[in-house]
């Protein structure tokens, strides 16, 4: 899958705050005090909202949709109980 991905400058202020620039923010329906994940490498940040992180998850769900995970933990917790 290839995501196709924009840059635009920004900056990172005096109290290491980044900026997110308001043409984005517009776009990615941010508001003050949302809550945003931070991922990084050696010399990339990631930044995500919290829907997305959602939606991310549901994605990964969706194809475990036929299998109760409530059940399958349970057990393995079992399991590792009797190790011991």
């Amino acid at each position: 899958m290839i995501i196709s991905m924009k840059a635009l400058k920004s900056y990172i202020d005096n109290n290491g705050r980044l900026a997110i620039p308001a043409k984005i923010r517009k776009k990615l329906h941010l508001n003050v005090g949302d809550e945003v994940s931070i991922k990084y490498s050696d010399s990339e940040l990631v930044v995500s909202t919290f829907h997305s992180n959602i939606e991310k998850a549901r994605n990964i769900l969706e194809k475990y949709k036929d299998i109760d995970l409530q059940k399958e933990l349970k057990l393995m917790r079992t399991e590792d109980a009797d190790k011991f």
